[in-house]
């Protein structure tokens, strides 16, 4: 069997994507060549399947990962094309240079998984042992490119002002407006009227934020506590695990300036995520409920 080396995995990829050839990869040398003049037929095999459906997905996934504001309306805008939808897409991308290289790198890390599979199954049919798994190599395009940071609510209370409206907006799905209402101005009374608080926040690299958690420190008696009042997240960010992470970011900051007791009260929370607290170490106390009296 040949070596799987980085250059057989670009070749490879090729020979994937070429939808218009009828391509077999040497397993001796690792060459691609058209299947008509390969001879030896225990000698050639066809590389994994790959279709446009495939590669449609590789582009949906590394969008939920763009951060920049105006560079998912143009990505988004791509994919909502019809026809020459893979040609929109590139040329989308050539406009943000940096997100046309973690794309190349994305892309590339997706289809090596489905080649090792294909190498090992090929290695194990000819007796040889698997290679098992490589260790992936997760590029962070969350961590690294939303750029979270803590911030004190001086530098950020209008633009945390603004999310809580918008979330609170949103609420109101699963909300009586009374009570939507009721929440939203208790928790902007909060944000204005304090004269410190502590912010963890996700800038989306345009002037704006994606999403924040709001926190207070109080003092009780002799003891610290950190009430965190708010997490939210923009709509279009959600389901990567964002706000677990300014959760735990505010967290950090609280734990590390002395504070021993954190509390989450957050209305705007979904159940869900609420049900998810104890993983990261909180326990349920006291109950809240709705009720509607006819």
């Amino acid at each position: 069997m040949f070596d799987l080396n980085d250059k057989a995995v670009e070749d490879i990829v090729f020979a994937m994507e070429d939808q218009e050839r009828s391509l077999v990869v040497d397993l001796e040398t690792g060459a691609i060549q058209a299947r008509e003049a390969s001879g030896d037929e225990d000698r050639y095999a066809a590389p994994p399947p790959w279709s446009s459906r495939d590669g449609f997905k590789i582009m949906e996934d590394f969008l939920a990962l763009v951060r920049q504001p105006t560079a998912r309306r143009e990505l988004q805008g791509a994919l909502s094309r019809g026809r020459g939808v893979f040609k929109t897409f590139k040329s989308a991308l050539a406009g943000f240079p940096d997100l046309e290289r973690a794309f190349r790198d994305y892309k590339l890390r997706t289809m090596r998984v489905a080649i090792v599979a294909w190498y090992d199954d090929l290695r194990e049919a000819r007796g040889l042992a698997r290679l098992g798994p490589e260790p992936e190599e997760t590029q962070d395009l969350l961590g690294s490119d939303l750029g979270l940071r803590i911030a004190e609510l001086a530098e950020l209370r209008d633009e945390l002002l603004g999310l809580v409206r918008e979330i609170a907006d949103e609420a109101l799905a699963n909300l009586p407006e009374p009570i939507a209402a009721f929440e939203e101005a208790r928790l902007v009374e909060e944000i204005e009227e304090a004269e410190e608080g502590l912010c963890a926040v996700a800038d989306d690299g345009e002037g704006g934020i994606l999403g924040a958690a709001f926190a207070l420190r109080e003092i009780v008696g002799e003891r610290s506590l950190g009430r965190i009042l708010f997490v939210g997240v923009r709509e279009g960010f959600r389901r990567l695990g964002l706000g677990s992470q300014l959760l735990d970011l505010v967290s950090r900051r609280l734990s590390s300036e002395g504070v021993r007791f954190l509390v989450v009260d957050s209305a705007f929370l979904p159940p869900e995520y609420g049900a998810s607290l104890s993983s990261r170490g909180y326990a349920a106390y006291g109950a809240r409920g709705v009720a509607r009296l006819e």
